[in-house]
């Protein structure tokens, strides 16, 4: 059962003079108490319980009493073992104060105790103030004593002992009288009667005093005066963003400020003011964390940037807990000497000023942002020339920084993408199938990439992860030779001094050999298990018309079946002839893979097209290596395939036209004398066209496909990585489109060489047509001159003048008109041909390759069409003229 303390004190009294003496122990009980409360007119120290004891030991040893120092020492062990004592610092203060042995005059001190006493003991009181309080931790690291700690937390809420008509405030006053000075205590009382228009002391001493303690309560209500010592133990509470007593936050102004009813000394005013701002950087910094830390949108990064305010928060309760400790020194007679002013104060935090003031600027630019841009914007602020500056903006960025590398460990170690809060700069698309996962199933998300990572890095570090997921999902490779060689710490990378540019130069490290191992091993696996090489080669054989034997045996084995028209088409009866020019080719000794792969399709029909317009080889690819040869890419192959068709077409064309001209001539010219002019012509026009054919084949060969394809094989070797053998192959096929006339800006180079093309084959019908009439007049001529033989040899000389004045008319009809319809429609063949030639060697001159402008000059060596397009030019010039 607890006793109030003037009961305890009284037996205390009892035992020391005996149970005779009852007479005597009343009065040195009520003496006792006298004293007592005349000790309420002195400052409790803040000191500890150890210092106390201490200090009481000293006090022993300098009076020769050092047996008796030792004795308090072990008395105060066997102390410290006992359960039910609760207030061993107020127990081992009352005997310090009793050893004093001062007999000072009783003043109303006495009062001030008998409140004391007539509740319960003090830190009681004070562990149910901390309890019922809603101030947080001061962050200090020296704990203060209970009283002291009653003493603080009472100065931080006289709203709450100041209620009208609040008893339990009340009490709560009374009760904290112990750790209390008499003058600040006399202040809150008269405070709470002012305000209860009731007064204690009123019923005490009369109404005399009732009238002057009232006169004097609301003098200090007015002006109360505040020292700086006072001052200076508000600031600390201010520092930490808790308005104190004499220092409230100011809603309207944003900042804590002086109570206007105080008075203090202007210096000392615009000192704190001053000061002030240190607690609403604190607030400002502190708001951040308790509004984000639980945020978890903010994301991982978003978290360890409050961790990392927080833990520069922790450094700065660091310093306020040695600016209290010193206070408490002071307190406890310590350091006399070293008293803490203001402007000590402003010395001891202009460090943790700057600091505050550039950790809170940088939360205001941090607001809005997290992941990889709140790393960019932690990082931006190491571009400062303060030293101090850069260190703590690196303390904070080695904090930050984080959880972005366990991302990049864990993406190009094993190719997971842990990223649950989309902080990182790589995004996956799960949609997408396994057939596009190299081109659409991951991207670089370029607002996320951190600014001490330059974008070539961050492609890298996205291509080591996609190859490694293309390794386990695509090519079904589940090797552990990237594990075990890339398996790096994050802490290996991390240097003593943070992550700047060190870092920035070991990342770049990591990720080259990361990317080097990763896509070494890709590019292993597709040319040893898929035959990635072969299959290339391939493509250049058949699709880009490298196996000339090959070639040569189809056109020779389909030029019957594609002079068809293209609806009269089938596939079975085109699959024989391919079958068999592969056969008969060395096609035959290629790989069993590259055959089985090698097929033909029939390309979308046109009204007038014919089996050369529709018909084109194919060859089917399966995974992974139609990531390489994709859909899209196979119809780039079709589009020059389909060119160099055409052109071998010409080419083959001509030739038998060459040959069919060698033998009609010798067949038509001793039948046909008057023939010879046209079949003349007919050869000077096809030679004609043969030259440009077979230049156009020499470019296309030789300067288009081998230069390209060497250009591709010397990449292929140097190509570290998937990616870049992809560029490489897309290199290869826009140089080939591009110098085979099949890109955008040459169309009408293209087009202008298919009307070439098309004339070529005109000119071929034409002399299909000529050979046919010359071949008719030549049968019916020798069947003429075989009649007049055998009448002849029957004996009858000549024939009837009928038939033969018909002989001799259809002989100058063919003389008079056929021949030199002929010659007329060979004339205006060649003259087309020759304009068409004319205007692409014209549009071949501006292009900027010089290839093609070397194409030009060799089709025109002996400035034959360079000199007929000047005389037409001068021809249309000359017309002009005369029309004008």
């Amino acid at each position: 059962m607890n006793h109030p303390p003037e009961v305890l004190i009284g037996k205390l009294c009892e035992s020391a003079l005996g149970v005779q003496n009852k007479g005597s122990s009343t009065k040195l009980t009520q003496y006792a108490l006298n004293l007592i409360s005349s000790y309420g007119e002195h400052t409790i120290p803040n000191i500890s319980e150890n210092g106390l004891l201490e200090k009481m030991k000293l006090q022993l040893s300098k009076t020769n009493k050092v047996d008796e120092a030792a004795k308090l020492g072990m008395l105060h062990r066997r102390l410290k073992q006992s359960d039910f004592l609760q207030n061993r610092w107020s127990v081992l203060y009352l005997l310090h104060s009793l050893s004093n042995k001062r007999e000072e005059k009783i003043s109303g001190g006495s009062l001030l105790f008998r409140h004391g006493l007539a509740a319960s003991s003090t830190p009681v009181m004070s562990n149910r103030i901390g309890e019922n309080s809603t101030i947080s931790s001061s962050g200090f690291g020296t704990a203060a004593p209970a009283s002291s700690r009653g003493l603080e937390t009472f100065s931080q809420l006289p709203s709450n002992i100041s209620t009208p008509g609040d008893t339990q405030s009340t009490n709560l006053s009374s009760r904290l009288g112990w750790s209390l000075t008499p003058s600040e205590y006399s202040a809150i009382r008269n405070s709470t009667q002012v305000k209860n228009g009731i007064s204690a002391q009123q019923t005490l001493e009369g109404d005399h005093g009732r009238k002057s303690k009232h006169a004097k309560s609301a003098h200090l209500l007015t002006k109360e005066q505040v020292n700086e010592a006072n001052l200076v133990r508000q600031m600390l509470y201010v520092f930490q963003g808790i308005p104190s007593k004499n220092i409230k936050h100011s809603t309207r102004e944003n900042a804590f400020c002086l109570d206007n009813n105080i008075e203090v000394d202007k210096r000392d005013r615009q000192a704190v003011h001053r000061l002030c701002e240190l607690g609403w950087l604190h607030n400002r910094i502190k708001k951040y964390i308790d509004s984000h830390n639980k945020d978890k949108a903010l994301g991982l990064v978003g978290q360890a940037f409050c961790a990392a305010l927080q833990q520069e928060l922790t450094e700065y309760y660091r310093l306020l807990s040695v600016l209290q400790s010193q206070i408490q020194q002071i307190d406890a007679g310590f350091e006399d000497n070293c008293i803490l002013t203001l402007p000590k104060l402003a010395v001891w935090t202009f460090e943790p000023y700057e600091r505050l003031k550039w950790i809170a600027a940088l939360v205001d630019n941090c607001e809005d942002k997290k992941g990889g841009a709140l790393t960019s914007m932690v990082h931006a602020f190491m571009q400062t020339g303060d030293s101090s500056s850069r260190a703590i903006t690196r303390r904070i960025l080695h904090i930050v920084s984080q959880p972005i590398f366990h991302i990049i460990d864990k993406w190009i170690c094993d190719g997971e993408l842990y990223d649950p809060f989309h902080e990182f700069f790589v995004a996956a698309d799960l949609t997408v199938r396994n057939e596009r996962l190299w081109y659409d199933k991951y991207r670089i998300r370029q607002s996320m990439i951190p600014s001490f990572i330059k974008m070539e890095q961050a492609e890298k570090i996205l291509l080591v992860g996609k190859s490694i997921n293309f390794l386990r999902l695509v090519c079904q490779d589940r090797t552990k030779l990237l594990q075990d060689r890339l398996q790096m710490s994050t802490d290996g990378a991390v240097n003593e001094d943070g992550y700047g540019l060190d870092f920035a130069a070991d990342l770049q490290v990591r990720v080259r050999r990361a990317h080097t191992a990763t896509g070494a091993h890709l590019l292993n696996v597709l040319r040893d298990q898929f035959k990635m090489l072969t299959h290339l080669h391939a493509l250049r054989k058949f699709l880009l018309l490298g196996q000339g034997d090959f070639i040569r045996h189809l056109l020779d084995l389909l030029q019957e079946e594609l002079s068809k028209p293209a609806n009269l088409l089938y596939r079975h009866n085109l699959s024989g002839p391919v079958e068999a020019a592969v056969r008969a080719s060395n096609a035959q000794f290629e790989d069993a893979d590259v055959l089985t792969r090698l097929d033909f399709r029939l390309l979308e029909i046109n009204p007038g097209d014919f089996g050369w317009d529709v018909f084109s080889l194919d060859y089917h690819l399966d995974p992974p290596l139609n990531t390489l040869i994709t859909p899209d890419v196979m119809l780039v192959y079709l589009r020059i395939f389909i060119f160099l068709w055409r052109a071998k077409r010409m080419e083959y064309n001509l030739a038998l036209i060459w040959t069919g001209m060698m033998e009609q001539s010798r067949r038509l010219a001793p039948v046909l004398p008057h023939l010879q002019s046209v079949l003349h012509n007919g050869h000077v026009l096809a030679a004609e066209m043969v030259h440009f054919v077979h230049q156009m084949q020499y470019y296309i060969a030789f300067e288009v496909l081998e230069c390209s394809w060497a250009d591709f094989q010397s990449k292929l070797k140097a190509a570290k990585d998937f990616d870049e053998v992809i560029a490489a192959h897309h290199a290869f096929l826009e140089c080939l489109m591009k110098r085979c006339l099949l890109d955008e800006s040459s169309s009408n180079l293209l087009m202008q060489l298919r009307s070439i093309y098309d004339q070529i084959v005109k000119f071929e019908l034409l002399q299909k047509d000529i050979y046919q009439q010359s071949t008719f007049e030549m049968e019916a001529r020798e069947k003429y001159d075989a009649r007049l033989k055998d009448s002849e040899n029957k004996g009858v000389l000549g024939m009837d003048a009928e038939k033969e004045e018909e002989e001799i008319k259809r002989r100058r009809e063919f003389r008079k008109t056929t021949i030199p319809g002929m010659r007329a429609r060979l004339r205006v063949c060649a003259c087309a041909y020759q304009d068409m030639v004319v205007k692409f060697l014209r549009q071949l001159g501006k292009e900027s390759d010089a290839n093609l402008r070397n194409l030009s000059w060799r089709l025109d060596f002996n400035e034959h069409y360079c000199s007929k397009d000047s005389a037409s030019r001068y021809s249309q010039s000359g017309s002009r003229k005369t029309g004008r």
